[in-house]
């Protein structure tokens, strides 16, 4: 408790820079058409807002905090020498406290809200060792910004140890506030290849979420799929549209249970469109199709393929209805651009 208070107490920023670049196709953005809507960039010593706010500090490539009503919401955090770019901490509304969690054991290489994969062209774009292969942020931006919602641009290049890049990955995350207690990170992410890609059978990878211990099945929370399955047993490598953790906070004496989803839309391209699962007790969980692979099965980029993929976390308080998951897993499909 003293980490975490330490922590929440330390992620302090200012500063600001507000720019709009690229976008995908079709996808939607919560930005109203209203130009008197658009937030202009907060500046040194502003008053505190007491709606959604976001900076890019120290430089232009170094992370993004957003805030929500002057405390922290999340921190998209993308320095250069870093193994890959990756949120944390990940705020639910209610408590302060983070859903998410990065450097546990058993396996500290967890980062947040990440993306990456081992076994690709050989090398290791998922653990350990940033000196190595790495995800290498490129381009870092800001784009719209409302009352209760946040956009932004990335640009990254897959570079290994030694070599030129072998993907080219554009980035897009929107932020949205729904109500007091519920809000969705939407992550879509568009990867070229640069030369032959082969991505081969494996565990780690592709969007990943760490939990906070609270939330996990060893911690004394609740793996839950939409398919009515819980625990790692009867989760693990099956195929499902959303997954969902949540746990009585620690600390607290009022109960309280929060937790998050993440929803993985309807794919066509193999083996994508199994969207099984790899999923862990201890507070990991990935839609992972990789792992589910044969043995000799692998997924091939040709040289200027371009592959689509998209996830929205919902981040929410108390125990998820069903059908409310549902509902979100069918906004979501619906506007997800996916290969």
């Amino acid at each position: 408790m003293k980490r975490r208070i330490f922590l929440r107490n330390a992620l302090l920023t200012a500063g600001a820079l507000g720019l709009n670049r690229y976008t995908f196709a079709n996808q939607q953005s919560p930005q109203s058409n209203n130009p008197a809507d658009i937030k202009p960039v907060p500046q040194f010593g502003d008053p505190a807002s007491n709606h959604m706010t976001a900076y890019i500090y120290d430089s232009k490539e170094s992370a993004v905090w957003v805030r929500w009503k002057n405390a922290l919401l999340t921190c998209y955090r993308a320095e250069a020498m870093q193994k890959y770019p990756y949120f944390y901490p990940l705020r639910a509304l209610k408590s302060g406290l983070s859903l998410t969690t990065e450097s546990a054991q058993p396996w500290p290489h967890h980062r947040g809200v990440f993306f990456g994969a081992d076994r690709v062209n050989g090398r290791n774009y998922w653990q350990n060792n940033p000196d190595k292969d790495r995800i290498v942020s490129k381009k870092l931006e800001l784009s719209e910004c409302t009352e209760k919602s946040v956009v932004i641009l990335n640009e990254c290049h897959w570079t290994p140890f030694e070599g030129e890049p072998i993907i080219a990955d554009k980035r897009r995350y929107i932020l949205t506030i729904l109500n007091d207690e519920t809000y969705t990170l939407d992550c879509f992410y568009e990867l070229t290849a640069l030369t032959e890609v082969v991505f081969e059978k494996t565990g780690h990878g592709v969007f990943g979420v760490r939990l906070d211990p609270d939330l996990s099945v060893d911690g004394g929370g609740v793996l839950l799929n939409s398919e009515g399955q819980q625990t790692e047993k009867d989760t693990f490598d099956k195929p499902a549209r959303w997954m969902a953790a949540y746990g009585q906070r620690s600390g607290r004496t009022d109960g309280l249970i929060e937790g998050l989803a993440i929803m993985s839309p309807r794919y066509k391209r193999a083996p994508f469109e199994r969207n099984v699962w790899f999923t862990r007790n201890y507070g990991y969980f990935s839609p992972n199709p990789f792992n589910a692979l044969e043995n000799d099965e692998k997924f091939v980029m040709p040289k200027n393929d371009t592959l689509r993929l998209a996830y929205r976390i919902v981040a929410f308080t108390g125990t998820p209805i069903n059908a409310f998951l549902d509902t979100q897993w069918n906004e979501f499909n619906a506007i997800a651009v996916v290969s």
